[in-house]
Order: C-alpha cells, then structure tokens, then sequence
C-alpha cells in the first residue's frame, strides 16, 4: 500500500525516517531543498563538498543521521550530476536511482521534493506518477511525502 502526501511543509519540518534531498555537480551554492536542509545543518553539507568527501556526481549517495536539526532522523543527499546537462528523457531514470537508493536502504517512510528534479509542472506530474507506479504492487507498505513549493 502507498500513502501519499503531497505538501507545502518545509522538509526540515516532515516527520518521517529519511529524506531525500538532491544534489548537482553544477550548482553552488546548493539550492532547493538540499539548500534548505545545509542552511539548517550549519553549512555541513557545503563543508564536506569543500572537503571533497562529496562532489553530487549522478549515482553518489551520502546518507547521515539528522543530528536532530530537523524532523526527518536521517538524510540522504543523492547526486545527480551537472544539472545543466539534465534532460527531460532522463527524469525517469533519475526517479528510478532515487527509488532504488531508498530501497536498498529498506526504506518505507521517506520525504523528497521533485520539483528538485523536474522544471516544470508537466514533468513534476509525470515523475510523481512514476515515484507510484515504480512502488505499486510491492509487499511493502510507503509512507511518502512529496515537499512541493
């Protein structure tokens, strides 16, 4: 079964295990919600890209406890590349990495804002669909919220 959420809710404000934020390589400051969530970490996820232990390259995942500076217990910032290459084609791989990186974790309750992800509302709609018909028919049950501004 999925329940599904969509809201307007800060991310730093959703009770859930994990969110989900995403990264490109392309973009500094971090923008969007990974922005948002560095700006409530103090700068730690800009200080570990300044270090280098992470660069958002496509496919790289960090996954860190919340340090219960915001609601979600644990965080995973994804990588996906340099935004500026994204093309429309890619989204559903994009959501099918962000779904398989949840999934290895086990992960059931989770927050992401695709909006991150997508330009504009057409293929924020279309990636929404594919989060559910990615997820539809598994034995497990999901509790998603997807943040949207």
């Amino acid at each position: 079964m999925i329940q599904l959420k969509i809201t307007s809710d800060p991310i730093d404000e959703i009770e859930v295990q994990t969110a989900m934020v995403l990264a490109y390589e392309d973009t500094r400051p971090l923008r969007g919600q990974a922005g948002l969530v560095d700006w409530r970490l103090n700068g730690y996820l800009s200080d570990l890209i300044i270090q280098d232990r992470f660069q958002a390259k496509k496919g790289e995942a960090l996954l860190m406890p919340s340090r219960g500076r915001i609601l979600p217990k644990e965080l995973m910032i994804l990588g996906l590349g340099h935004q500026s290459l994204l093309q429309e084609q890619e989204i559903p791989q994009c959501v099918s990495l962000i779904l398989e990186k949840l999934l290895l974790k086990k992960e059931s309750s989770f927050c992401i804002s695709l909006s991150d992800l997508t330009k504009g509302r057409f293929e924020w709609r279309s990636a929404a669909r594919l989060v559910v018909s990615m997820l539809s028919g598994r034995a497990e049950n999901f509790q998603i919220s997807l943040v949207e501004p």
